[in-house]
């Protein structure tokens, strides 16, 4: 499962320094259109100009779902298509002979200029994210976690949109290190990621916080939203047969969550605490159990 998400990641990385590349390319072909009146390519005076460039291709046809409703993303192809746009306006009026109005100029400069501030803080995610990527699991490492989670806590304290934390620790973990060893103690590892990013969206983050502990910000998510994503996660890990020997027995595994709110009024730090604390109360309330804080 790492190898398949970093591999991933690095698709994303390559592809975006393509059209990186790709557009400055095309900004200079369009340059020589605006200044010297060389011909247009027939392309950039279509309607569609946004999905016939070498990246919009891509952009279009992309199954990565990995990113496909990540926000960058999404604002990405946003500023992708108006930058074609006003691109065309101006060629138009190359075509037709009119002089460029310095508004327009400056409107598509504005448009460009945000299209590669998408592309350069897209990129900036990814490469983050390959950067501190657990290797056993997939999930990010700490590393990067504070500043990602002090972000996420501005921005809702800016737009006043809800964000929530939840705490997940693997029940009497260690007898399962202990009783079949830590192949097998890794491969439930494996697994419980693997049902959270069945549960989770593309923009939730998910950390791997201690050795069976897990960490996951979920940005536009009031509390009684996160606790309905934390019971189906509870419920899918609970219901899973891991298969520990050649013979095909299997055995299963039990979580407890805790779940609170990033609230703006107060810290990241003291939301991980809250958070931790209704793990912890989970625990002691009999565990496989998700408890809200």
């Amino acid at each position: 499962m790492a190898a398949v998400i970093h591999q991933q990641l690095r698709f994303v990385i390559d592809e975006i320094d393509k059209a990186i590349e790709s557009h400055q390319k095309w900004y200079q072909d369009l340059l020589r259109v605006l200044v010297s009146r060389v011909p247009p390519d027939e392309k950039d005076l279509r309607n569609d100009a946004y999905k016939l460039c070498e990246f919009g291709e891509w952009f279009y046809t992309s199954h990565v779902e990995l990113i496909q409703d990540h926000p960058t993303f999404v604002s990405l192809g946003h500023a992708h298509e108006n930058m074609h746009k006003s691109a065309k306006q101006l060629i138009e009026l190359v075509v037709s002979e009119q002089a460029i109005p310095v508004t327009m100029f400056d409107e598509f400069n504005h448009d460009l200029e945000k299209m590669r501030t998408q592309f350069q803080a897209l990129r900036h995610e990814f490469a983050n994210l390959v950067q501190n990527l657990d290797p056993l699991t997939g999930a990010q490492t700490r590393a990067g976690m504070q500043a990602e989670l002090n972000k996420e806590h501005a921005m809702a304290k800016r737009s006043l949109q809800p964000s929530a934390l939840a705490m997940l620790d693997l029940d009497h973990f260690k007898q399962v290190n202990d009783n079949y060893g830590h192949s097998v103690g890794d491969d439930v590892l494996i697994k419980t990621v693997a049902c959270l990013q069945q549960v989770l969206r593309p923009y939730d983050q998910l950390y791997r916080y201690g050795g069976e502990e897990f960490l996951i910000c979920m940005p536009n998510t009031t509390l009684e939203q996160a606790e309905r994503v934390a019971e189906r996660i509870r419920s899918m890990i609970a219901q899973q047969q891991i298969i520990y020997d050649k013979e095909g027995n299997t055995l299963q595994v039990t979580a407890s969550i805790g779940v609170t709110s990033l609230d703006p009024a107060y810290s990241v730090d003291d939301a991980i605490n809250k958070v931790d604390e209704a793990m912890y109360q989970a625990k002691t309330a009999g565990r496989n159990l998700v408890k809200v804080r």
